[in-house]
């Protein structure tokens, strides 16, 4: 197509049609998004508000390009004349093209800036609306209201329409050359068909029954914003480096490549083609298979959906799960675990739950996450939950000393299985079906803690921490069951309520603590360990005094048949009972002494040894000195002689004696002669 005045006025005319479209999408979302209070659809229109610019700025540049073109004749015109051959206007031509120098400045300066506009704002804007997005999906509830929905969905289809129609059409004039750049606005239209075509589904679904897609949809908006806004930021750097060749129009920053191939699908076409026919080394989309399969790809595509739509027909529920069977919303039968077959979706539904298995809620305080000893002086590094609790015991209506409410951080898990399935579903009839299971769960958790709170206001801190936590599971389990069995919508056939559909399996306090403070925690501590020090100290007498006992007498036993009877020779004494009395009393604790074999009855063998000894020496004394004495009256003479000589004997046993001659010249043979005496043992010398 030539690039003249018509051509660019027609592409002027499109971006203006264009704009007044985006702005129509634009009010639409915004309507509805405050009077449906939908987030989804804010975060929606601020979408389609960034794309104004991008329409505002194609529209002045096509508007430039045609006056452009339009000076341009007229410099022709100008220059095939008599007066351009004039010297006085020769050097002035240059000057005179204001259209051409202002649409180059639009392409440097103008079309850059709304780049970093549009790639800024939708980043910013994007960042805005996933912070407000994301609590709620965690949370698992999203701002819906139910009688919107028939809007949302008409709305949503309508922009799709219109959005893809318009988007196809401008990308079908961007193949020529002169249009090139409308390709920003079809990707910019079909972004918000897009937009609109995920709002109906989304709300489409939550009709059906599930809000989760609306919940996602929710985050999924702004982080698409925010990739989009960066693909802006990457073509703006890649287009500073990217080489120009002369008279190609530059394009800006804000189209987008990924929007771009959904405007033209057949542009994605052709560029696979191209991959699988390089990949390859030959032309493989000319070849008949290739064709064949090109040319039948929609019949496949609907007999594989057939195919899915089908596989429908058939659920399995796991063996730890059962279900429930609905027949257009209505309920059909309870289906145990299995394969069962039913009716193709929507006309029959089956929803699976967990019946068999067993489900734990903690109440008030969590465990800590790591594992290991739980202490006091130590901080948990989990939010915990503390219940008021009396500081005092009220037993039979009779109040002890002291008065006031203390806190205590209390972890009680409650473990149940479902045992009726249709009233557990019931439980969270008409809350949101997003994730019904966990609102089944809050449910029962905020019942089982409202009783929480009652019950440990009603108990002391004693009670609780004391011996009377063992008593407690059963008082809990009974109330429980009680409140949960009320809990449900009411059966119109018994007027009763339907209750959670739960048995109860354990319940309990399983950890009781005050807030934790490190001074407090200690003085907690340094009590349990002095009382254990104590008692082990106590152990350690018992323990040594038993051993001196049994070291002592040999038997514990009679150690203490024997402290006794010392006790009761005591009291004799004190009494006056006589000393044979006392005597006897002494003998018998004796043989008992003897008869245990401790060191007392050693000492006791000892000693009566001892008294032989002494007893067997001294009637030798005696009887030798009746020997002495004989022998002196017989020969009293030779007696005196052997006690002197061997007094003698007794006094020179160790030593030496040399005898040395008097007189000179005599020499000494000295011979030992043994000579007794009477037992006297005597040594002479002779000489020669």
């Amino acid at each position: 197509m030539k690039a003249d005045p018509v051509s660019y006025k027609r592409a002027t005319s499109v971006s203006l049609i264009g704009l007044v479209i985006q702005l129509g999408i634009t009010l639409a979302l915004l309507l509805y998004g405050v009077f449906g209070r939908d987030a989804t659809a804010i975060s929606g229109f601020f979408y389609a508000l960034v794309g104004i610019p991008v329409w505002v700025g194609l529209a002045l540049v096509f508007q430039q390009h045609r006056l452009e073109r339009l000076e341009a004749e007229e410099a022709d015109l100008y220059a095939t004349s008599s007066a351009a051959q004039a010297s006085v206007f020769g050097e002035i031509e240059s000057e005179l093209r204001v259209a051409a120098k202002r649409l180059a400045w639009m392409h440097k300066m103008l079309l850059p800036v709304i780049s970093v506009i549009v790639g800024g704002a939708l980043i910013g804007l994007g960042y805005w609306r996933f912070t407000i997005a994301r609590p709620g999906l965690e949370l698992g509830s999203y701002s819906a209201l139910s009688e919107m929905v028939g809007w949302a969905v008409s709305l949503g289809i309508g922009i799709a329409i219109v959005g893809f129609i318009f988007g196809r059409f401008v990308a079908g004039m961007a193949q020529e050359s002169a249009w090139a750049n409308l390709r920003a606005g079809a990707a910019s239209m079909v972004g918000a068909s897009l937009l609109g075509l995920a709002l109906a589904i989304a709300h489409g679904a939550a009709f059906a029954g599930s809000e989760r897609v609306l919940g996602y949809l929710g985050v999924a908006v702004p982080i698409v914003m925010m990739a989009l806004g960066g693909e802006v930021f990457l073509n703006f750097v890649l287009n500073i480096y990217r080489p120009r060749r002369t008279g190609e129009v530059p394009r800006p920053a804000f189209d987008s490549r990924v929007l771009g191939f959904v405007a033209a699908p057949d542009r994605l076409v052709e560029t696979i083609n191209e991959a699988i026919n390089y990949q390859f080394g030959f032309d493989v989309s000319s070849t008949w298979f290739y064709r064949l399969l090109r040319n039948s790809m929609a019949i496949l595509t609907i007999f594989a959906v057939l195919i899915v739509w089908l596989m429908t027909t058939a659920a399995v529920v796991e063996p730890n799960e059962q279900g429930l069977k609905f027949r257009f919303g209505k309920l059909e039968r309870v289906l145990d675990s299995g394969l069962a077959l039913k009716m193709p979706w929507p006309f029959e539904t089956v929803e699976t739950f967990p019946a068999r298995r067993l489900e734990k809620i903690t109440i008030g305080s969590h465990p800590p996450k790591e594992g290991g000893a739980i202490l006091w002086t130590q901080p948990h590094g989990v939010e915990e939950m503390f219940f008021l609790v009396q500081s005092v015991n009220y037993e039979q209506g009779a109040r002890e000393s002291g008065s006031g409410l203390s806190m205590l951080a209390i972890e009680a898990p409650l473990m149940y299985r479902v045992n009726d399935l249709v009233a557990y579903r019931m439980l969270a009839a008409d809350g949101p079906a997003d994730d019904p299971d966990a609102i089944r769960r809050r449910l029962l958790e905020s019942v089982a803690t409202e009783y929480m709170i009652e019950f440990a206001a009603s108990h002391s801190v004693n009670q609780i921490l004391g011996s009377g936590r063992a008593a407690m599971p059963q008082e809990l389990r009974v109330e429980l069951e009680r409140r949960f069995a009320a809990l449900g919508p009411v059966n119109p056939e018994t007027g009763e309520p339907y209750g959670a559909g739960i048995e109860l399996v354990s319940v309990g306090i399983a950890g009781a603590h005050p807030p934790y403070d490190e001074e407090v925690a200690r003085s907690f501590t340094e009590v349990i360990a002095a009382m254990e020090r104590s008692r082990a100290m106590m152990i350690y007498s018992e323990a040594g005094s038993m051993e001196s006992l049994i070291r002592t007498v040999g038997d514990a036993t009679l150690a203490q048949e024997i402290i006794d009877g010392l006790d009761e020779i005591e009291r004799m004494r004190d009494r006056d009972a006589g000393e044979s009395a006392i005597l006897e009393q002494e003998l018998r604790i004796q043989e008992l002494i003897e008869s245990a074999g401790g060191e007392a009855a050693v000492m006791i063998a000892s000693a009566r040894a001892d008294r032989w000894q002494l007893r067997m020496r001294q009637q030798e004394v005696v009887t030798r000195q009746a020997g002495r004495s004989a022998l002196h009256s017989a020969a009293p003479g030779v007696f005196m002689a052997v006690l002197y000589f061997n007094t003698w004997i007794g006094a020179v046993e160790d030593a030496r004696i040399f005898l040395t001659p008097v007189e000179p010249g005599v020499n000494m043979n000295f011979e030992e002669l043994q000579t007794n005496i009477q037992g006297f043992e005597s040594k002479s010398a002779t000489q020669e």
